[in-house]
């Protein structure tokens, strides 16, 4: 079973002295900056070498008029933090939709601060991350807009770290925003900003199928969903089948 570990943690310098390493040269803040001034955050291109995969999900089933929806879940969240619709799409009865994906981490954050269910979460930044060399970031708050500072090594090759510093508009002020993580180019959690904190995900994604009415991004309420199913990959697998009857899905897995 892969799964997701969030922990919110009061105060920068409770993260650790691995936090002081050196920030990375101009290239990814070159990035960080184009990102945030405009041009499209949303890039969903595999790195390279990374494995691809997917899942066709037929509607078997008399139920008309939802999504098809693939989102990322985990048992252990704090308390603000909130589940995306990772990917959705339209699924009418007899019919077959596929998604396609990379395990390629990203910082996210967006404007929007007051999480609760169908707000549509908009990013405004998408920045590459990994569990090695970019696993920290910084978020600031500048001339009325956040930004992301150029990615670095934590020290710690388990999780992804943002550093939210002193300038992040937190709870009670209408600039307040959201924070958090996402995998193949879109959010899968995020936090409301706090000032002068940090979030730490320890992410081993754990992937369910369902039918739904949440569009792609929207803050979902799973107890809303049509009968949400895991989806586990065996090893060496990277193909999946899920079929729903009205009653139950029936999933199956290839290469």
């Amino acid at each position: 079973m892969r799964e997701i570990r969030i922990s919110r943690r009061g105060g920068l310098v409770a993260l650790g002295a691995g936090l002081g390493a050196a920030l990375f040269g101009t290239s990814l803040a070159d990035q960080a900056r184009a990102a945030s001034s405009g041009a499209s955050p949303h890039d969903s291109r595999p790195k390279k070498g990374a494995v691809g995969y997917n899942i066709m999900i037929s509607n078997a089933s008399a139920l008309d008029g939802m999504n098809a929806i693939l989102f990322q879940e985990n048992p252990v969240l704090p308390s603000d933090a909130v589940t995306l619709a990772w990917m959705s799409k339209m699924c009418h009865p007899s019919t077959t939709i596929e998604y396609k994906w990379s395990i390629d981490y990203n910082f996210v954050w967006g404007q929007v601060g007051t999480l609760v269910p169908g707000t549509q979460f908009v990013a405004g930044q998408i920045l590459s991350a990994d569990l090695t060399q970019n696993n920290l970031v910084t978020l600031s708050y500048v001339d009325g807009g956040f930004e992301f500072g150029p990615t670095s090594s934590s020290g710690n090759s388990s999780s992804l770290i943002i550093k939210e510093d002193d300038t992040v508009p937190g709870p009670g002020n209408d600039d307040q925003g959201s924070v958090g993580i996402g995998m193949s180019g879109a959010g899968t959690f995020v936090v409301p900003t706090v000032p002068n904190t940090g979030v730490e995900f320890t992410p081993k994604p754990t992937y369910y199928v369902a039918f739904g009415s949440f569009e792609s991004s929207e803050v979902m309420d799973v107890s809303e969903l049509t009968q949400p199913a895991k989806v586990v990959y065996p090893d060496g697998m990277t193909s999946a089948k899920a079929v729903f009857d009205g009653k139950e899905w029936t999933i199956s897995y290839g290469n």
